[in-house]
């Protein structure tokens, strides 16, 4: 998607895009929410529009025009880092500022990332829940996506580690690692031998969307609430009644729309010459306070966001308008 920002303010005089990977991505348009927010907070004009199709090629064609049009910035969340990096050098070789968010580009080819999170935070947000949910111990089974999944696989070494070596959580004891591959009945079926396996559990983490709930309503099927809590990765829209039923107490996931928001503040910091994007630099960014920049120029929002009763229906009332 592509977000142009144009200031308000005449001695500004602005022209920034900002670009994601794709046109009807409610994670993408939940962040154009944050990034308007940040806009109207620091008095610029949002315009939000991109690819409609997931390609490099529609990328690389959005971003040389915007170098034809002598933008003075451009946001990006990145679908082929290595595709993109002639462009995007060109349009830092004109002056134009680059900063990506989400996914990143090649360092070499941006001034800075603003990154959701790393694995080691997402893997950690649904472990703190799980020893909240068991009083600081138990069975634990993890339901994860396909087995070959990089991603998804650091996440549960990740936990896995967290359990064994961190005084904090070593009250959780991991009995199995199951995948679902992203399909619902599968993950339905693994969540379910789980339980059948396992009597004494107590917690199920899902590190997929797809996992999740599945496994709460294997949970609400079994008339297992209160027993086994489900806990992990998912989007509000979908967990609603799995948290409202209690079989999903809480859960976790990056907030998109704060990703929106810090970005167009870093941004503006770049333009204005506030910062460079180098490692020890502070990112003033509104709402979220300062965020920090480390290690080649990425800054990490930090720890994800967690959804429970008290918060999900709004969340998902969000992201429903959004949709829309």
């Amino acid at each position: 998607n592509v977000v142009t920002v144009s200031a308000g303010a005449p001695s500004l005089n602005f022209n920034w895009q900002q670009l994601v990977r794709v046109l009807g991505n409610t994670a993408f348009e939940l962040a154009g929410v944050g990034a308007q927010e940040a806009a109207d907070e620091l008095g610029v004009e949002l315009i939000y529009t991109g690819p409609t199709e997931n390609t490099a090629e529609g990328q690389v064609a959005l971003i040389n025009s915007l170098i034809a049009q002598k933008v003075d910035a451009i946001m990006l969340s990145a679908n082929d880092a290595t595709a993109l990096t002639p462009s995007l050098k060109r349009a830092m070789q004109r002056g134009i500022s680059v900063v990506t968010w989400d996914q990143d580009a090649e360092a070499a080819a941006r001034s800075l990332h603003i990154a959701s999170a790393t694995n080691e935070l997402i893997a950690l947000g649904p472990v703190k829940i799980a020893s909240e949910l068991t009083d600081g111990g138990g069975d634990v089974g993890i339901v994860s996506g396909p087995a070959n999944s990089t991603t998804q696989n650091e996440w549960v070494d990740e936990m896995i580690r967290l359990t064994t070596e961190d005084p904090a959580y070593d009250g959780l004891n991991v009995v199995e690692v199951v995948y679902g591959d992203e399909r619902s009945d599968k993950a339905y079926n693994e969540a379910l031998g789980l339980v059948n396996k396992y009597p004494d559990l107590e917690a199920i983490v899902a590190y997929t969307s797809v996992g999740i709930a599945a496994a709460s309503q294997m949970v609400q099927d079994q008339d297992l609430i209160g027993k086994v809590k489900v806990t992990g990765l998912g989007f509000p829209n979908e967990m609603v009644d799995h948290v409202l039923s209690g079989a999903t107490p809480a859960f976790a996931i990056w907030n998109m729309q704060d990703v929106g928001y810090t970005t167009v503040y870093a941004t503006h910091g770049l333009v204005n010459g506030d910062i460079t994007g180098a490692p020890g630099e502070a990112i003033s960014a509104g709402r979220m306070g300062d965020v920090q920049i480390g290690d080649n120029n990425v800054a990490v929002m930090g720890e994800l966001f967690v959804y429970d009763e008290t918060n999900v229906e709004a969340a998902a009332d969000l992201i429903n308008s959004v949709g829309k």
